[in-house]
């Protein structure tokens, strides 16, 4: 790829990023959702060992909210890599990823991500029950494919931020998120996506 065309696409740069996007290329080769995040997961799982030096802004929260940073779009193949930044205690609502494939991986600090899967629908209603539960620490990456990509995170760090990078097969715009009513009912709710 011309240095033009990544210099146009990238909004912030450091050594692992031109890795993951070598291995994100390769992976969509794969064609499919089901071939292509098993072989980034795996691939991911074998660089994040060594993650380095992350740029200092990556590691700046967004005072009450999470700081999302959009760090490349491919020209290629559309997929977008995305860096979220948590301060201590943030979290997401359960959220969906708008029927697109993903992966997230920890670069920094520890998550928490509880899946959950819904049990019945009522038009703009959602009775939800969790499914399961990872605690991934720095250089832990999991897939999500869905409809099984209905999940929460929160940093469980007390002191300081978590980094997690995400690699969504195309540009979320929106996601469904749900707001808790009672017991197992929540309110599905579109929200849009707004990168630092």
């Amino acid at each position: 790829m011309a240095a033009s065309t990544l210099a146009a696409t990238r909004r912030i740069s450091f050594p692992l990023l031109d890795d993951v996007v070598v291995l994100a290329d390769a992976a969509m080769k794969a064609g499919r959702p089901q071939r292509i995040v098993p072989q980034l997961v795996a691939n991911l799982q074998g660089l994040l060992g060594n993650v380095g030096a992350l740029p200092a802004e990556l590691l700046r929260p967004h005072g009450r909210t999470l700081a999302r940073r959009e760090l490349y779009r491919s020209p290629a193949f559309d997929y977008r890599i995305i860096a979220i930044t948590w301060g201590v205690g943030q979290s997401s609502p359960i959220h969906d990823h708008a029927d697109t494939w993903g992966i997230e991986a920890v670069l920094h600090g520890e998550l928490e991500v509880v899946d959950f899967r819904s049990v019945r629908e009522y038009e703009a209603l959602s009775e939800l029950v969790p499914s399961g539960q990872h605690r991934l620490r720095a250089a832990e990456v999991i897939g999500l494919l869905p409809p099984h990509d209905l999940h929460a995170c929160r940093n469980v760090g007390t002191r300081g931020p978590a980094v997690s990078l995400h690699v969504y097969g195309r540009h979320l715009e929106e996601v469904r998120s749900y707001v808790h009513l009672d017991g197992r009912l929540y309110r599905q709710e579109r929200v849009r996506l707004k990168s630092t």
